[in-house]
């Protein structure tokens, strides 16, 4: 079966003032508002490690007008909902609300964001559990082996190497959120994504609110690259009944010409249940459970991971496993029909991220913040669709060598 072409919806653009994007979607039948609000305040702006992460979970800690009981409270009145999160990137405010209460809610919106409240209290209590979760995630392998490997790849200072401590949210006080949030939370900084029945009528909304925000855009600091000169790591495990494997190398953002092709060469690799690395690691021999490999891609940069975990006494075998089966890859060791499998089932894949409005704006999101633009959805369906041994083995051969691969063992 050839690949067909795919089309991306409609998707509409607007700008608001201070120069925030807003795309949009129209849902033609229900009165059901989704908006998320991307801010790009997140460790490329950081001076200091973890601020930006606090300074967007603090958000709905209160404002200035507004408790966070009162916060809470007004969304379950309405119906809706306002969650935030924070990446490595950005911030992010997602609301849920009827047409009906769209005004309640962005008035909220506009209060956190140009009045949050960074009580001592809030913080102490924001701090104390991301210390418990912190405990809890150094007792689990696979963290710890992410963690690790991140670090070797990135160096320990890069905003993408760096991992939290204890140390870090003590060194963490209420005047650097306060600092953080004034220089970074402004309209330049801010894109939108937008799901309604009626855009042009939420988008005049907006619009009155952004007037009222602060203006101006904020550049990404630059941080030097420091990965590590060693190759191999060996992380005491937190859990001894099993171990972790990762191996990695870091490779290029989005916006590379070769994504498409690299991406392709993972999910053929590891990418999805029907890989070579779960054939032949997993339901072949049966040596873990659950196996992958993985194309992590930021603004500025990104990395391969492959990994899994198995018993302490198969660690070496898996690992020397997972790099056999890269290196089948690079000499082109492969069937005609596994091509064709990856490219059906790329083709189900991106059909799939495409079915509805909000789905659809996930996938607008992804191709607009990581570098690739909207472009580039058609530039991956057309490598896919050209795809054949020859290419995977070029890319294998540029991207994958074994004697380039950083391998950590959670043992």
């Amino acid at each position: 079966m050839e690949i067909r072409q795919i089309d991306l919806p409609i998707v509409g653009k607007a700008t608001l003032s201070g120069g925030s994007e807003v795309y949009h979607l129209q849902t033609p039948h229900a009165a059901v508002i989704r908006l998320e609000i991307l801010i790009n305040a997140g460790r490329l702006k950081e001076t200091q490690p973890l601020v930006s992460r606090a300074a967007a979970a603090m958000l709905k800690d209160g404002s200035m007008h507004y408790s966070r009981e009162e916060i809470s409270r007004i969304a379950d009145e309405t119906g809706g909902s306002i969650s935030i999160n924070a990446g490595l990137e950005y911030a992010s405010i997602q609301l849920y609300c009827l047409e009906e209460h769209i005004d309640t809610m962005l008035h909220l919106i506009r209060d956190m964001l140009v009045n949050p409240l960074y009580s001592n209290k809030g913080l102490k209590r924001y701090i104390q559990k991301k210390k418990n979760q912190l405990l809890q995630d150094l007792s689990i392998n696979e963290i710890l082996a992410y963690r690790k490997l991140t670090e070797m790849l990135f160096g320990p200072r890069h905003p993408y190497g760096y991992n939290s401590t204890r140390a870090m949210y003590d060194n963490i006080d209420p005047t650097v959120l306060e600092e953080f949030h004034q220089t970074h939370y402004k309209t330049g900084n801010m894109q939108l994504y937008l799901c309604c029945r009626k855009p042009e009528f939420i988008i005049e909304k907006l619009e009155r609110v952004w007037r009222e925000l602060p203006g101006g855009a904020t550049s990404d600091l630059d941080f030097k690259l420091c990965p590590s000169e060693e190759k191999y790591a060996i992380v005491p495990a937190a859990n001894h009944s099993q171990s972790s494997v990762r191996i990695g190398k870091r490779l290029f953002a989005r916006d590379n010409p070769n994504f498409a092709g690299m991406y392709f060469v993972n999910t053929l690799l590891g990418g999805f249940f029907g890989s070579r690395l779960v054939h032949q690691i997993r339901e072949k021999r049966g040596l873990t459970y659950n196996i992958y490999s993985s194309v992590e891609t930021f603004r500025k940069d990104g990395f391969f991971i492959a990994g899994c975990e198995t018993s302490p006494h198969r660690t070496d075998q898996v690992a020397e496993l997972i790099l056999l089966e890269i290196e089948k890859l690079r000499v082109g060791l492969i069937p005609e029909a596994e091509i064709l499998l990856v490219k059906n089932y790329l083709f189900g894949f991106f059909i799939s991220t495409l079915d509805g409005p909000l789905n659809t704006i996930e996938m607008i999101k992804v191709l607009t913040t990581e570098g690739g633009g909207l472009p580039s959805f058609y530039q991956m369906i057309t490598e896919f669709k050209n795809m054949d041994i020859d290419r995977v083995r070029e890319i294998t051969g540029m991207y994958l060598k074994s004697t380039d691969m950083t391998l950590v063992k959670v043992q």
